[in-house]
């Protein structure tokens, strides 16, 4: 059965998602990913973040920790729309290669304080990925990568998906970050 997961590389909800999706595979599960721009209203250069604290951040802080993945907040929220429009493009190529680029995006923003709008910085990942770095350049530059994104909007929308992370399967939504071992019984409900 497929587990459906919706997920932007800003949110850091969807950082530490990355984790709860090793659960769900880990029980034999396969997971889908999409792409789904959060904050269309971020355009491009970003936004200035406001102060990282409180208890939604010390939650986030203490996840990230139980999850092995480091978190360092940057003074700005990227526009995110290239770097999904690379995942959804990489992803319709070759599953694989769409899954490590897309976790060396969250690594290179939420673990290195790295510009994620740069094009060459995209581009990288992918290769290092094991993408094809100028036919991934060339879908950016034409609206190939955008349109492959387009779809994932339009397929969270059929589902009513409107906030990430979420996750559908087994006719049941579930939005937001819950904790690990929530993952844990339901991945061993689905697979019973």
């Amino acid at each position: 059965m497929p587990v459906e997961h919706w997920f932007d590389v800003i949110c850091p909800y969807c950082y530490i998602a990355q984790d709860r999706n090793r659960i769900l595979r880990e029980h034999g599960l396969r997971v889908v990913e999409h792409a789904l721009q959060i904050h269309p209203e971020i355009g491009p250069g970003g936004t200035p973040a406001g102060p990282r604290s409180g208890p939604s951040y010390e939650f986030l802080a203490r996840e990230a920790e139980a999850a092995g993945l480091p978190l360092r907040w940057t003074d700005r929220i990227p526009y995110s729309r290239p770097a999904l429009a690379a995942f959804e493009w990489l992803d319709t190529t070759n599953p694989e290669v769409g899954e490590r680029f897309a976790s060396a995006v969250f690594a290179a923003y939420f673990a290195d304080g790295l510009d994620i709008e740069s094009l060459d910085l995209l581009v990288g990942l992918a290769e290092e990925a094991g993408g094809d770095a100028d036919a991934l350049r060339a879908a950016l530059a034409s609206t190939e990568a955008n349109d492959a994104l387009t779809r994932s909007e339009v397929l969270a929308h059929q589902n009513a998906v409107v906030g990430t992370p979420t996750w559908i399967a087994g006719g049941q939504r579930v939005s937001g970050l819950r904790p690990r071992q929530w993952f844990d019984d339901w991945a061993a409900a689905l697979t019973r």
